[in-house]
């Protein structure tokens, strides 16, 4: 069960200023330039805000005083073009700081990206990581991300400015009170600031109440209608891809995802708590904000209103005073309100920043690894075993086994029995928790891990093929040899295919993500290009992981006897279901629950009749007699 977001704690202000401290100091190093230009932009904005209320009431005074006009009309225009200037400016540095934004959000999503690409993969697996990315994927379901603190900050900065520039060219106006005055505007200022003071108040608890529902982690019952769940319970993602449309087509599946979307969507359920009771929090949010606004307005027109009766205040200055008064009330109240978003927007970051300071568990080994044009390297694991993060099972215990050069080893067994963990051991995507790998006699450990991986060319289960083109697919890299790529696509059975293809060929995109001629390939088909992957890389290993699952025991024994030839000196390793596909190997290793429990040849290994392999084979024995 999922816990609730932290959020919802309440943070020492010693805390929310370090989580503020620390979404900045990201911003700087993305973008040095960002909260400098910003701060220019603030202070543009609110000198001419300050010089259009100074150029209102200059006019106006000199009006009731009587004046030049052709002296003032040129001083008007010439400040108002001034004025215009300085908007004009404003806009374009607005503009090219809402640019700057865009690409700090991208760097901070790449950012975020890269370094998961660059973990370790055992703590990419791991639950603790799991529940990290729950946690980010919560805090940030409301609002807009990084993105927030690109207009709630400058709100702050603009605040701070307003209420410096009020109480300097407000401060003139303490000069016009005389007398008793001081008490009367100390009893109206003490009322002004205990309404706003009770208002924010208000609007602070309707604010934590407005949280609650966007932070609250929804019971199972209160999935079912609201509205940022519904299509998950529908579709299992956010992200619509056109594939999902298969089989709702296929099935007639519209009922089902029409009643889990558009008609949850208009449940009475939903409306009350997912639109209703955030929609009044709301309401009362702005309505309170408003009333403040207003209070800071009358209570600032009356103070300026006594300071005004006991002199000649002229009409332009009164109304600019009365402006800086109500700002420094207003503004006072709104900083406080933004700074709350801001250390709220700054907490929703916080498991971002965990995610980035993050680091890897393995070792480091510095090692340089040799490189053997003969592929004289000599694999062996002893007594090695492993559980995967979270589970208190072995998935393979007191493993021991040698692979030596230019060997072809079979590994079968049942589901589950530790085939593909041992290949994940091999590959150094986690270290073991007993035992040890050795190659040539040294720890794998030892070795740095980028030269250590190069020994390798792997084709997983569950690989993956972008949507980028054939080409790049195949080389792993933007760059890549054009006649290697279509040999290696001709030599893993994909030749009649590209055949297909037209001028276009390994240039063509997979997919449609990026263009609508991309091509789309079957199951089998993809497989062969994942194989055509492993050829290309040329490493003295090569490991197959069940690659041919797609494809029936006759096309998989081709392509196994293909690929036997294509490896040639190099040290091939094949998982497979299919025990047939695998009696060229020259070993094969047999897992039953983690353990390698028989190793011989396909004749020795038959040979013991009580045997897992023997029992396997007999079980699959109708299927070979259908090939032959």
């Amino acid at each position: 069960m999922l816990e609730e977001s932290k959020l919802l704690e309440k943070l020492s202000f010693r805390q929310n200023l370090d989580n503020i401290r620390r979404v900045i100091k990201l911003i700087v190093s993305l973008d040095g330039n960002y909260i400098p230009l910003q701060l220019v932009l603030v202070l543009l904005s609110v000198g001419l805000r300050y010089g259009g209320m100074l150029l209102s009431a200059y006019v106006l005074n000199q009006v009731a005083i009587g004046f030049d006009f052709s002296r003032l009309f040129g001083t008007i225009i010439f400040l108002v073009i001034l004025l215009s200037l300085g908007r004009s400016a404003e806009n374009i540095l607005s503009r090219r700081i809402n640019i700057r934004c865009e690409m700090i959000a991208d760097k901070y999503q790449a950012l975020q990206q890269e370094k998961i690409m660059n973990l370790d993969f055992s703590l990419i697996d791991s639950p603790r990581l799991k529940e990290m990315q729950e946690r980010i994927r919560l805090d940030n379901n409301w609002g807009a991300g990084i993105f927030s603190m690109f207009w709630q900050g400058p709100f702050v900065l603009r605040g701070v400015a307003e209420i410096i520039g009020a109480i300097v060219i407000g401060a003139p106006m303490f000069s016009y009170f005389h007398g008793n005055d001081y008490s009367r505007t100390a009893v109206v200022l003490l009322l002004l600031c205990l309404c706003l003071g009770v208002s924010y108040a208000v609007n602070y608890k309707i604010t934590m109440k407005s949280c609650y529902f966007m932070f609250h982690v929804p019971t199972q019952e209160e999935k079912k209608f609201l509205w940022n769940y519904v299509w998950d319970f529908a579709n299992g993602s956010w992200h619509y891809r056109y594939g999902n449309g298969k089989d709702v087509r296929i099935y007639d599946g519209y009922k089902v995802m029409k009643h889990w979307t558009f008609d949850k969507l208009q449940t009475k359920e939903l409306k009350d708590y997912a639109i209703k009771r955030p929609a009044l929090c709301d309401v009362g949010e702005r309505s309170i904000r408003s009333g403040m606004y207003v209070l800071s307005l009358i209570g600032a027109y009356g103070i300026v209103a006594m300071a005004a009766l006991n002199g000649s205040m002229p009409a332009g200055s009164l109304i600019l005073y009365a402006d800086c008064l109500a700002n420094i009330f207003y503004w006072t109240v709104e900083v406080a309100m933004w700074c709350r978003e801001v250390s709220m927007t700054a907490r929703k970051q916080v498991g971002i920043l965990e995610l980035l300071e993050l680091s890897d568990e393995m070792y480091k080994g510095s090692l340089p690894m040799e490189k053997r044009s003969d592929h004289e390297y000599h694999i062996a694991f002893r007594n090695v075993s492993f559980k995967y993060p979270g589970s208190k099972e072995y998935a393979l215990k007191n493993f021991s086994l040698e692979l030596r050069v230019g060997e072809r080893l079979a590994i079968v067994g049942r589901n589950g029995s530790g085939k593909t963990t041992m290949i994940k051991l091999l590959c150094r995507l986690y270290d073991p928790e007993e035992g040890e790998i050795l190659v040539n006699g040294v720890d794998i450990k030892k070795f740095r891990h980028d030269e250590y991986s190069k020994l390798f060319s792997v084709v997983f289960q569950d690989y993956v093929l972008f949507a980028l083109m054939l080409a790049e697919n195949i080389a792993v890299d933007k760059e890549y040899d054009s006649e290697k790529v279509r040999r290696c696509l001709l030599d893993a059975g994909f030749g009649e295919r590209l055949a297909e293809m037209g001028e276009k060929g390994i240039e063509s995109f997979l997919y449609k993500d990026y263009t609508d001629e991309g091509i789309e390939i079957s199951g089998g088909e993809a497989q062969k290009l994942a194989i055509a992957r492993a050829i290309y890389k040329e490493a003295p290993f090569v490991l197959l992981d069940e690659p041919t699952a797609a494809l029936d025991p006759i096309a998989e024994a081709e392509i196994y006897h293909n690929f036997d030839k294509i490896a040639g000196e190099k040290t091939a390793i094949y998982i497979s279901h299919r025990l047939s596909s695998c009696r060229f190997c020259d070993k094969i290793a047999v897992f039953d629950h983690g353990e390698l429990v028989q190793t011989g040849s396909h004749e020795e290994l038959l040979a013991d009749e009580d045997g897992v392999y023997a029992e396997l084979w007999n079980a699959q024995a109708k299927y070979y007699e259908a090939e032959g």
